[in-house]
């Protein structure tokens, strides 16, 4: 079961929850909470890629603090103040779906990227594939070589 060359199609999640380019930091922090992901692609009214934020770059700007009951909590009023178009990293790595699975890992190895937004023929978001995601296939593959 050789799969390096195996399209990305096969392997990414597709539509992605994406966030839009004028939506603030309260956005991200529900999407991050409630569908427990750690990146998410930013894009513009067309759907076309702008940049990408993960859950890390987020806490480094604006990060939860303890509420009485020890519970981890982000205060919405000051990430009502942060817009993502002032800190989304733009100079977004993206492949596409014809791509093979060893170029995402090796890019991800290399840049230290924990997913990389699948765009189409005009870069509009179409999936996503993570690291997570390239470990559980890893395992998969493994577990068949027994």
């Amino acid at each position: 079961m050789m799969m390096k060359n195996t399209p990305l199609k096969e392997v990414m999640i597709c539509n992605p929850i994406t966030l839009n380019i004028d939506d603030s930091f309260v956005d991200a922090a529900r999407i991050f909470s409630e569908k427990r992901i750690r990146h998410l692609p930013v894009v513009n009214t067309t759907g076309t890629i702008m940049g990408i934020i993960s859950q890390r770059d987020f806490n480094r700007i604006t990060a939860p603090k303890r509420n009485e009951k020890g519970e981890y909590v982000y205060n919405m009023d000051e990430l009502a103040t942060y817009m993502l178009k002032q800190h989304i990293i733009e100079s977004v790595t993206t492949l596409t779906p014809e791509d093979p699975i060893e170029k995402a890992v090796e890019i991800m190895a290399e840049q230290k990227l924990g997913a990389i937004p699948i765009v189409d023929s005009e870069n509009r978001v179409i999936g996503i594939v993570s690291a997570i995601d390239m470990l559980k296939l890893l395992l998969k593959i493994l577990r068949q070589e027994k």
